[in-house]
């Protein structure tokens, strides 16, 4: 599985080095030194450097190099097209995503809103605390929930709906419907995922 994301990281390099990095730069509001080379985008809450010399990513903080299949989710943002999309504020669902959404959704479902549910389906106090801790921002939907800023014009937001001894709990992650122009169908799966997961490690923080 990781020798496919590695392809796809090189491929996904390869589209970004086909841009002009200045105007990727605006339409997907990041920064870039054009003397270094280097784009410098915010993910969550932490900033992360792209070498287009090397064709390198690291966290700026401590010069952590992601996995590549986050750095494949990073890639596509900045080279999947050349569209400066606004914000929409409609909130779509994995099944909504066009070309393929719905038939990866069962997939998604089990490896991520499941998680979710494990996890703060009977606890909303956990929720609120681990969304927090990654700059989470309360919105009023469901029993409660979060938007999260993911990249600069990526915003994504975690639902939770609380269980008691009569009725089971439930989730959704939901994202704002412009993302169907910035990344693909795969990389925003992804992107759930990775959401999720920062999550859920924040309880043994």
């Amino acid at each position: 599985m990781e020798s496919n994301y590695k392809l796809a990281y090189n491929n996904e390099w390869r589209r970004l080095q086909s841009r002009d990095f200045e105007k990727t730069a605006e339409i997907r509001n990041v920064n870039y030194n054009k003397e270094t080379q280097e784009i410098i985008i915010q993910v969550l809450n932490k900033e992360y450097i792209l070498n287009c010399n090397d064709e390198t990513i690291k966290r700026s903080i401590d010069n952590y190099i992601p996995s590549a299949e986050t750095g494949v989710m990073i890639l596509n943002y900045l080279s999947f097209t050349e569209c400066d999309i606004n914000r929409s504020n409609k909130l779509i669902s994995i099944k909504e995503v066009p070309n393929g959404g719905m038939m990866f959704y069962p997939a998604f479902y089990k490896s991520s809103i499941i998680k979710l549910i494990d996890s703060f389906g009977y606890d909303c106090n956990k929720f609120k605390q681990c969304a927090e801790k990654l700059g989470g921002k309360k919105i009023k939907m469901g029993d409660i929930a979060f938007e999260f800023q993911v990249f600069p014009k990526v915003f994504v937001t975690i639902v939770i709906w609380e269980g008691d001894d009569e009725i089971k709990p439930s989730a959704t992650v939901l994202f704002d419907s412009s993302i169907q122009f910035m990344m693909h169908v795969e990389s925003i799966i992804g992107l759930g995922g990775y959401i999720v997961s920062k999550i859920i490690n924040q309880i043994e923080k």
